[in-house]
């Protein structure tokens, strides 16, 4: 879910009114980013606190190539300190952080797919289904992104909603409460919905609930791609072959996205009101969040592995009402990362080791110890090795470090858009030689293994992170 779908960060059309009623009952981190745009890394970040390149996973792990199918370090998984506290740990939902072994393997009671995760075949979706005397068949007025019906990108699920894994999901999220709180002990249950991303497939009781006419295109559909990397240009046009040309077409695509949203939003509320129903809501910290965004027709692209703000930048709220009775928005630079530090530290465990950072302090209204000055995102391929990182500052410019093509530069407040890139435009020269060393220090800060390429992209020779270089001269024997 990309950033500025829920109301609650400005969309007027999408409803959501179970993220927008999150969103007033806690605190809305309007400036939250993934630390890499893609499901495995970002997914082992946040169940680790480190970075993709610490924590080895640094792509799929089960589609085009792997860096890793599974985590290299599982010890590094943070539950396990929640597990040594005497908590519960639930998992219900989409994994993805390993083709073989599932949450299950590794000490979350719950459901156990490995990989993606095919709930077609899963055996207790089947029973589900089976007993609950629901079936569904294929998807409904199907959108292809490639020729010969290949590569769904939208439709309509073709059962009720209640067939859907979505609702599967919220129900075994349910049940797990339900046993935890009658328990009586502490738990955490990680809850998480396949959806929205693509295929985006609502069912009928969802499609068309979002006016089509009343969806704009959005302000980057129209971007030229001029000054963006040749990458990015090739994939438009060579990766997915039948996108529409025309916003017409893309629109029924937003549509259905919107309408697959709103969808996920009425299963996250049936979750929230079996808290009440428990009489947990007053002490249980409730996060949303998601593990990247979505382009859904900007800039004519779909899916996500772009640098871009609609794939980088997401919602990220936090409800605490014993600690926070009072709607807050905060604008610090933050990662989807800091959602388990931030646990860590409600329960006496803080852990500055971690790239990610406790987000405690906003819920008591106090500004962020240590606040980032700017924020470090990652990216290694999706359908091929390929090195980017970007740096998002807190005066809203934007550097883009592409390994193996021109870099991009975006003054936020002025081109929120990223439509022109201003990488050589003499009014920035100096902004940009200043972001050039800031990506450099926190490239050198965070331990990326990169590092040393970065710094000598720019020109700079001197060992920065320690490795071995050859010596520029050789003494000879004397």
């Amino acid at each position: 879910m990309r950033f500025d779908v829920p109301g609650c960060n400005g969309n007027r059309i999408c409803r959501t009114p179970t993220i927008d009623r999150l969103a007033s009952q806690g605190v809305n981190f309007t400036n939250a980013y993934t630390t890499c745009c893609l499901c495995s890394p970002a997914r082992a970040s946040m169940l680790t606190g480190l970075f993709a390149f610490k924590h080895g996973m640094g792509t799929n792990c089960d589609l085009y190539h792997s860096l890793a199918a599974e985590l290299p370090h599982p010890e590094m998984l943070l539950h396990h300190r929640l597990a040594a506290s005497g908590y519960r740990c639930g998992f219900a939902g989409k994994w993805h952080v390993g083709t073989e072994k599932g949450p299950v393997d590794y000490g979350f009671e719950g459901m156990n797919l490995p990989g993606y995760g095919d709930i077609v075949h899963y055996k207790g979706f089947q029973q589900y289904l089976e007993k609950a005397g629901l079936t569904y068949g294929p998807a409904r007025n199907p959108i292809f992104g490639n020729p010969n019906d290949k590569t769904l990108l939208a439709g309509i699920w073709d059962g009720p909603t209640e067939s859907t894994p979505a609702s599967y999901v919220a129900d075994y999220t349910i049940d797990l409460l339900k046993r935890f709180a009658a328990e009586g002990r502490p738990f955490f249950m990680d809850c998480q919905f396949w959806g929205p991303h693509p295929p985006y497939l609502p069912s009928h009781e969802f499609a068309g609930l979002h006016d089509r006419e009343a969806i704009k295109p959005w302000t980057t559909f129209n971007d030229d791609l001029e000054g963006k990397p040749a990458a990015v240009r090739r994939f438009r046009s060579g990766f997915y072959r039948s996108l529409p040309k025309d916003w017409a077409g893309w629109r029924e695509i937003v549509g259905l996205y919107y309408d697959y949203t709103a969808m996920v939003d009425q299963q996250i509320g049936r979750i929230l009101r079996q808290l009440d129903e428990l009489g947990l809501t007053d002490n249980t910290i409730v996060v949303f969040t998601s593990d990247h965004g979505d382009m859904a027709g900007s800039r004519g692209l779909f899916d996500k592995g772009f640098m871009y703000q609609e794939a980088f930048r997401i919602p990220l709220i936090v409800r605490w009402p014993a600690r926070c009775r009072t709607a807050r928005t905060n604008d610090a630079l933050v990662y989807n990362m800091d959602v388990f530090p931030t646990i860590l530290d409600a329960l006496g465990q803080p852990d500055d080791r971690l790239d990610g950072k406790s987000l405690l302090a906003a819920l008591d209204g106090r500004p962020l110890p240590n606040a980032r000055e700017d924020i470090y995102l990652e990216f290694h391929g999706i359908r091929y090795l390929y090195s980017q990182r970007a740096l998002v500052t807190t005066d809203g410019y934007k550097y883009i470090f592409n390994a193996g093509d021109f870099d991009e530069f975006y003054d936020l407040s002025k081109d929120p858009g990223e439509l022109n890139n201003a990488i050589d435009a003499p009014e920035y020269r100096e902004i940009v030689a200043r972001l050039r060393e800031r990506i450099k220090a926190a490239a050198l800060r965070s331990r990326d293994p990169i590092a040393d390429n970065i710094a000598k992209m720019f020109g700079d020779w001197e060992k920065l992170s320690g490795q071995h270089e050859a010596a520029a001269m050789i003494e000879g024997k004397k």
